[in-house]
């Protein structure tokens, strides 16, 4: 058979079966040669090492054994093992990843690391199956999305949501409305979950739609509608994303220094903090004034307050009274 076939069989036998700690001998590799039809001896196996290391593969030559065989170890691993771990641990804590899709993706990097350290490839730590998508086909819907971006067409597609059987069905089933139409610009991961962002034609504005509660959506023909002149991806999903919709506002608050991680954690380290003391300090940001916004600054009660506008701190207190008489009322 051609040379460049056995070549490729004595470089998938390097990478599959050897590393920095895990060598093949001489008779290892001619008997793996030979499980796939090539006959090879010493001196070619020799030769064909050099030629891979010629074109820059980095192949390790050992010491003969005491049985007398020249040892071999591919060297050439792309990922390192902390950066294969680091990778690991984002596919097993992944929300939007389904369990099993999860486990193939680790076996998949695992084997990335060579024999000796695959077993060494474990999630450092786990998350409860019961959180995880289970929405299998995800992964596919991710990919029609971003192909229809790059071939600028619509994409239609159904939304799913939850009945009282907590069964996943098409929102609006049976309804004209039953089929999303949208202009894709962009999956956004927040918050451990997949978003797509783009032009609905039912609302005629821009709008945030969860990939793992679509099915796999369809390309259209029609071009996508363009995105309006002054639409920033980063600015739209920085607001969106940090309070969700609603009207923006600069909003002051004073807070405890005790909770100054969270702020930043919410609005970055480009925040300027002022009247400054050991116990507190102030922070003015834009922020989008929607019920999502006053639940996080309830969460801090005792810890934050809203100095203004005057009239956000009245909806907020509004808020408190709702809930409140909810509570008065049971």
């Amino acid at each position: 058979m051609p040379t460049k076939d056995r070549l490729l069989v004595l470089l998938q036998t390097l990478q599959k079966n050897s590393d920095d700690e895990t060598a093949l001998s001489t008779a290892d590799i001619l008997a793996a040669l030979e499980a796939e039809g090539h006959d090879c001896s010493i001196r070619t196996l020799r030769r064909d090492v050099k030629s891979l290391q010629d074109c820059g593969y980095e192949i390790e030559i050992r010491e003969k054994t005491e049985g007398g065989y020249t040892r071999y170890a591919w060297m050439d691993r792309e990922w390192s093992q902390p950066e294969l771990q680091i990778l690991v641990d984002a596919v097993s804590a992944a929300q939007f990843i389904p369990q099993a899709r999860s486990e193939e993706l680790i076996r998949k990097l695992s084997g990335m690391a060579g024999p000796s350290h695959q077993e060494e490839l474990v999630p450092q730590f786990l998350i409860s199956e019961r959180v995880k998508a289970k929405n299998k086909d995800m992964i596919y819907s991710v990919q029609a999305i971003r192909r229809a971006i790059e071939r600028d067409r619509k994409i239609a597609f159904r939304y799913l949501q939850y009945n009282m059987n907590k069964e996943q069905v098409p929102k609006h089933e049976g309804t004209p409305e039953e089929e999303y139409v949208v202009s894709p610009y962009a999956t956004v991961w927040n918050n451990d979950r997949y978003y797509l962002v783009g032009w609905s034609d039912k609302r005629n504005k821009i709008a945030v739609y969860r990939i793992d509660r679509m099915k796999v959506p369809k390309q259209l023909p029609n071009k996508r509608i363009p995105a309006p002149d002054d639409f920033d991806i980063r600015d739209y999903t920085d607001k969106v994303f940090r309070m969700y919709g609603g009207p923006e506002e600069k909003v002051t608050l004073k807070c405890k220094t005790e909770i100054l991680d969270q702020v930043i954690d919410r609005f970055g380290e480009g925040i300027e903090l002022k009247n400054r003391c050991s116990e507190t300090f102030e922070v003015t940001v834009p922020v989008s004034l929607s019920t999502t916004f006053y639940a996080w600054v309830f969460q801090f009660v005792g810890k934050m307050r809203i100095l203004g506008p005057e009239y956000v701190r009245e909806v907020y207190v509004g808020y408190l009274g709702m809930a409140m008489n909810e509570v008065l009322e049971e």
